[in-house]
């Protein structure tokens, strides 16, 4: 109770743009090869650049994928061990997970993590929830917030997706973050 009053006194919120390339190649009938380049523009915050490269799983109506994760920033690179988990719960429910253990020296014991739930609520439209923490050694990063997503449509062999999320944070800049999702699966005959 205490919290919601704290995250809602911020008085300056940090305008966010994450743009993120998602490729999932087959190398079997259930196994692929994910790769990720993800951009965060911040406003305020600290910009940075992801790659991501590993071996993923799917199932029936989920994924998981274990990749090693390298950001670059100017306040210092970072290098990660990215698990990825998403699973459609329902017809209208989807769930997406992500904890990521830090294994760089500067950065031991800390785990970055972020759920999104996400519920179709009218045409293509959804509404969720979401929260992006880092657990570190002394105080954590800690956010959570309401978002809006829905499909845009295709641009050639890729499915566009927007998303915009308000993350409240703890002690933090609130985030107002506008996500532009090209994802694409790539089948090549086996």
């Amino acid at each position: 109770v205490v919290v919601v009053p704290n995250l809602l006194a911020q008085e300056t919120t940090d305008f966010q743009n994450r743009t993120i390339l998602h490729i999932q190649t087959d190398i079997s009938k259930h196994w692929f090869l994910p790769a990720w380049a993800i951009g965060n523009g911040q406003y305020y915050g600290t910009n940075n650049l992801n790659l991501l490269g590993g071996v993923g799983y799917r199932g029936k109506s989920w994924w998981l994928e274990s990749m090693v994760q390298r950001q670059w920033n100017p306040k210092g690179d970072k290098l990660l061990f990215a698990n990825r988990f998403q699973a459609q719960l329902s017809k209208r429910a989807s769930l997406y997970a992500e904890v990521a253990p830090f294994l760089n020296q500067a950065n031991r014991g800390s785990v970055y993590d972020m759920f999104v739930l996400d519920y179709r609520t009218w045409h293509k439209l959804n509404t969720g929830a979401e929260t992006e923490n880092v657990h570190k050694p002394g105080k954590d990063s800690l956010g959570i917030g309401p978002r809006i997503s829905m499909p845009l449509g295709h641009i050639g062999k890729y499915q566009v997706a927007g998303a915009l999320a308000y993350q409240f944070r703890r002690s933090e800049t609130n985030a107002l973050r506008f996500y532009l999702v090209f994802n694409r699966r790539l089948q090549p005959k086996l």
